[in-house]
């Protein structure tokens, strides 16, 4: 399972909370995650120094930030995730 945050190079609060709440859950639920049998869960923060670099990033569909990415599909955009939301949408995607 590969978690990606985009992110700018200049982040606004919006970015910043989301990439702290991530590394948080993440830290939260790695041994629930082994338990299960997921053992390869990779988190990446993608920075972009410019707003057009968008459109390189893979899987990204609405162009709006913080965005993230769970296995190429886009889950967020541009808005504030909820912790619940977020353990739910990685247990959609360990137990699909």
């Amino acid at each position: 399972m590969k978690v990606q945050l985009i992110t700018l190079a200049n982040p606004c609060t919006a970015c910043l909370i989301t990439e702290n709440l991530l590394k948080e859950v993440f830290a939260k639920t790695s041994i629930s995650l082994q338990a299960k049998g997921i053992e390869s869960v990779e988190f990446e923060t993608v920075t972009l120094n410019r707003p057009n670099e968008l459109h390189e990033v893979e899987g990204l569909e609405v162009e709006k930030l913080p965005a993230i990415i769970i296995d190429g599909e886009q889950v967020t955009a541009g808005s504030l995730i909820h912790r619940q939301r977020l353990e739910q949408l990685i247990d959609a995607y360990i137990i699909p």
